[in-house]
């Protein structure tokens, strides 16, 4: 067994554009991990997400911030500190609504970012 500090410029970092990314730190590819995964996020001001689903469960701890996960073009506010629980399957996107970068820690019961696909539904509200 090996433990093993990543540091966030160490992950693996994913442009989301408009300056919002994401950086998968704890993973299979940077800790061999088997079973979780685990990143973290920061959405400027006015960033809104395409909605995305995946297939597995998602948990997301808000530093910083606040903002709405839009789930099938309803609006769920959140605002730091709180936690959020997205199901498999459930399409969101995360909004920034405040002044402020929305900064998120992000885990998923899956090894690596899990399978996920573009919701076709309505655009994000």
């Amino acid at each position: 067994m090996q433990i093993k500090v990543v540091s966030v410029g160490e992950g693996e970092r994913i442009d989301l554009g408009r300056g919002s990314w994401s950086s998968h730190l704890l993973n299979k590819n940077t800790v061999h991990s088997k079973k979780v995964m685990l990143g973290l996020s920061t959405f400027t001001p006015g960033s809104d997400t395409p909605q995305k689903i995946h297939t597995e469960e998602e948990l997301c701890f808000v530093i910083k911030g606040k903002g709405s996960i839009t789930v099938e073009g309803k609006e769920i506010s959140y605002e730091a500190p709180s936690a959020i629980y997205i199901p498999p399957g459930a399409p969101h996107g995360v909004k920034n609504t405040g002044d402020v970068d929305v900064v998120m820690v992000y885990v998923f019961s899956h090894p690596e970012y899990p399978p996920t696909k573009d919701w076709k539904g309505k655009k994000n509200a």
